[in-house]
């Protein structure tokens, strides 16, 4: 992979920010030299002040394009809504009666957490297979529990995504696979094929998300998890013990998604100590860690960024 050219003063302040892992203070270069921080390979990011909703810096970030799997936060925020706290509604359990999301848990291509036909799986399973694993007919079968169908289900990302006023987003798709796919499985929505939303409102719905259930933050910074028997497993590789892994930083989640169309896409969030939080987001985007990471150190020494 090519490393991203900065300037030589950019790449030691950068570098030292990343080797120590200590907080410096903002310099008059860094703040007047903004514009010469660059990220190679993203075509969309942006990074926000999770407490205030101001982003501090962006590339492309009001262009609505696809996100993949990143679109599951607008199903994870509507199933915490609809749990609302209750252990019982997390104890729920659906059956699985579509064959289509049977066949869809065993494609190689948009599959993951199995399912079985007539089994059934408590909301939280579901959750958990969705979060994690980034299972897409486990994120189906959630927005089936709490719409009563797919197609209200869908109809509800939307009029969320109006209520917060997203200029820049759409949805057909509770998963984020595209209709190209989501057809053979008896699910295609819509005319668009794709989920489109700008890395700005993808950033916004993390925010609505963290603030309104922190608990994604614990839930979110789990390795790897058994549910129902399979090992579902998280590949934000930000994370403690992962190969981009950067202590100062501290991760915590919050988001990975990939197709073909979207390419690699990433939302990420943590808090340095002394800083705000933040929230970043990568879309189409080879280098979605290395870049994220990079992003994140960037940020954290703009103004407005100190608690």
């Amino acid at each position: 992979m090519k490393k991203m050219k900065l300037k030589r003063w950019g790449l030691l302040v950068m570098a030292a920010i990343s080797l120590s892992g200590v907080t410096t203070a903002v310099t008059a270069p860094v703040q007047a030299h903004a514009a010469t921080f660059k990220l190679a390979k993203a075509k969309a990011a942006v990074a926000m002040n999770a407490d205030t909703g101001k982003v501090v810096w962006s590339k492309a970030g009001n262009t609505a394009r696809p996100i993949a799997s990143v679109s599951k936060i607008m199903t994870l925020y509507l199933t915490l809504a609809k749990v609302n706290g209750k252990q019982s509604n997390w104890n729920h359990k659906v059956k699985i009666t579509s064959r289509g999301l049977v066949s869809m848990s065993r494609s190689a291509a948009c599959g993951g957490f199995k399912f079985k036909l007539g089994h059934k799986y408590t909301v939280k399973q579901l959750y958990d297979a969705a979060f994690l694993d980034s299972s897409n007919n486990a994120a189906i079968a959630l927005g089936q529990w709490v719409s009563g169908s797919n197609a209200k289900f869908i109809k509800k990302m939307n009029a969320q995504a109006k209520a917060w006023k997203l200029g820049k987003a759409h949805f057909v798709s509770a998963s984020g696979l595209e209709n190209s796919d989501l057809q053979y499985y008896g699910y295609r929505h819509g005319t668009a094929n794709a989920n489109m939303v700008s890395a700005k409102d993808v950033a916004l719905i993390a925010r609505h998300l963290i603030t309104d259930y922190p608990r994604v933050l614990t839930d979110g910074q789990a390795g790897s998890k058994k549910v129902d028997g399979q090992l579902c497993y998280n590949y934000n590789n930000l994370l403690a013990g992962r190969k981009y892994y950067q202590a100062s930083l501290n991760v915590d989640g919050l988001k990975t998604g990939y197709t073909p169309l979207a390419g690699y896409c990433f939302v990420g969030t943590g808090q340095m100590a002394g800083k705000h939080r933040i929230i970043t987001v990568v879309l189409h985007d080879e280098d979605e860690f290395t870049e994220t990471r990079s992003l994140m150190n960037y940020a954290y020494q703009l103004a407005g960024m100190d608690a």
